[in-house]
């Protein structure tokens, strides 16, 4: 009930970012109007639109495929179906809650309900969130390769957000390895922040803390020998993840396509996207919002006209139509969990 409540409540504050958000951009462009943005919309091609809804549902499905694939190493098959279920409870519930924080928990509520064991559960998430981490890395250096000069379009504050987004990346990535392969030697400075934060009053139930700290360095092990044993299946996973970032980021390149037309420059569009990627996943803000907003006007402003309506209309299908479709996915199978449920306790009874 408790974590419901919590839910409902950043459910709300998402809401209430996006609306705010949409307000101040279309405030500051002086020239937007609503029947100026459907125009807008109308004049892209049927299947530039069609091909921008289907990259929207890719970053669902490839996500839905990876967890598969790593499921897959512990002999877990379930169907692309009921993936593409646990990744759409991660991604709407990532967006909805600061850091992400609320995505893994959600999938793992699927998956466990759906007979795969919590620590198998618990290491696929792990690996799948550090091939995450690692699909932005390899999109900042194909941006970094390919489009360093573009990175002089964005002003300062982008930039330090872009280089930050990068550092937090690898930083997340050695803090895993170093989890997976020197698990005592963190396991040693964590046992010993606790001792520290206990005698200070600071922590509570220090022996609690230390139980878990057991726990999670044999997870780790178990997640370093699974990586070892099985490193066809983690980087086919990683393949995947690439492929949901890149899916999320070809939304503007397909509007950007269907609207202006001039494709020789759709690999610009694609390395400016993926800066305003990297540069958003900076912020433990629900969804980015309005940090990515900002980032994409920085980057695009100066490159398109009518920046707002390719703005809206590519966020809106990218972030907003997947986090859309993604909670409906994830309430329908939710209400089913429950009248599943309901239905074993009738026969029980």
């Amino acid at each position: 009930m408790k974590g419901a409540k919590k839910k409902l409540i950043w459910s709300i504050v998402f809401i209430l970012l996006v609306i705010v958000t949409i307000w101040t951009m279309t405030k500051q462009s002086g020239s937007f109007t609503i029947e100026g943005f459907i125009a807008f919309a109308k004049k892209i091609k049927w299947y530039w639109m069609l091909l921008a809804l289907l990259a929207m549902f890719g970053f669902a499905f490839f996500e839905g495929m990876a967890i598969r694939t790593l499921a897959k190493m512990f002999g877990y098959e379930k169907s692309v179906g009921r993936n593409v279920v646990y990744a759409s409870a991660d991604v709407y519930f990532s967006a909805i809650t600061p850091s992400a924080s609320g995505g893994q928990p959600a999938s793992a509520l699927f998956m466990i309900g759906d007979g795969i064991p919590a620590t198998v559960t618990t290491i696929v998430l792990l690996i799948n969130l550090t091939l995450y981490a690692l699909s932005i890395i390899a999109v900042a250096l194909i941006c970094l390769i390919f489009g360093f000069t573009q990175l002089q379009q964005f002003d300062h504050f982008s930039v330090t957000l872009i280089i930050f987004g990068i550092v937090l990346q690898v930083v997340l990535v050695i803090v895993f390895l170093l989890l997976v392969y020197k698990e005592k030697i963190i396991m040693k400075i964590a046992d010993f922040a606790i001792r520290i934060l206990s005698r200070f009053h600071m922590v509570k139930r220090g022996h609690a803390w230390r139980l878990r700290i057991v726990r999670a360095e044999a997870q780790y092990k178990q997640c370093a020998q699974a990586i070892l044993q099985n490193k066809r299946y983690v980087f086919k996973a990683f393949i995947y993840n690439f492929l949901q970032r890149a899916s999320m980021m070809m939304v503007s390149v397909f509007v950007f396509a269907g609207y202006y037309g001039r494709l020789p420059e759709l690999g610009k569009v694609f390395i400016t996207q993926g800066y305003v990627v990297i540069g958003s996943n900076t912020v433990p803000i629900p969804g980015a919002v309005g940090v990515a907003d900002y980032l994409f006007m920085d980057g695009f402003g100066d490159m398109v006209k009518e920046a707002t309506n390719f703005e809206l209309l590519s966020r809106g299908i990218a972030f907003y139509g997947g986090v859309l479709v993604c909670g409906v996915i994830t309430l329908v199978a939710y209400a089913a969990k429950g009248l599943k449920e309901m239905r074993q306790k009738k026969n029980e009874e």
